[in-house]
């Protein structure tokens, strides 16, 4: 496999992956996955904000120590 990835390959690069691994997870966890989207439809929508922000904030920090 070759590594040399312009960046429109990069960006499909990456979302394949997630979707790989979101795909696992419901494979693997469908009722824990379940019991998540309840709690999450619980929660009010400032708290669902925060979170998104929570983790925006993780991972921009992440690429920003990997590049």
């Amino acid at each position: 496999m070759s590594f040399d990835l312009d960046i429109i390959r990069l960006v499909f690069f990456c979302i394949s992956i997630v979707f790989i691994f979101e795909g696992i997870i419901y494979a693997l966890f469908p009722d824990y996955v379940k019991k998540m989207l309840n709690y999450i439809i619980s929660l009010n929508s400032n708290s669902i904000r925060i979170i998104g922000f929570l983790f925006l904030l993780v991972g921009t920090i992440t690429l920003y120590i990997i590049f």
